[in-house]
């Protein structure tokens, strides 16, 4: 019995002391998801980690190419241009989209690779392709 008593008041310090001191940083992590970054585009967020995510869900599939074409997200993806699996994970991991946008462009951009890996175009050329796609439409995947 006595050992369950200490327990029971090592659980309850324990808890106090998080709660006190916040040493699971739990509101830390919600306030960083939560807040929002409104400086450059107001369709930004901030991650757990501090970087820039594009969220999509509410708005219309033709709005979000020229969403993401004026983000500054596209620019820093092509820093990791011509390897096309960082490229899809960044992509993957910054642009929350539950409608047909994201798996669209990320098709797109895996043809332009194949373009790229044939030999049909410089890497230059995908480069422009990834910025400008101007044959990129919804409709095509």
């Amino acid at each position: 019995m006595i050992q369950l008593i200490i327990m029971l008041e090592t659980i309850l310090i324990i808890f106090w002391l998080d709660i006190e001191y916040d040493t699971s940083e739990t509101q830390s992590a919600t306030m960083i998801i939560n807040s929002q970054s409104y400086s450059s585009n107001k369709y930004n967020a901030l991650d757990i980690v501090g970087n820039d995510v594009l969220i999509f869900d509410k708005i219309p599939d033709e709005d979000k190419i020229s969403i993401w074409l004026e983000s500054s997200l596209k620019d820093e993806m092509l820093t990791y241009s011509p390897n096309i699996q960082v490229m899809e994970d960044f992509f993957s991991d910054r642009v929350e989209d539950s409608g047909k946008f994201k798996a669209s462009f990320l098709n797109y951009m895996r043809e332009t690779h194949d373009e790229y890996v044939g030999t049909l175009i410089t890497k230059e050329e995908f480069d422009e392709k990834i910025s400008n796609p101007s044959s990129f439409s919804l409709t095509d995947y």
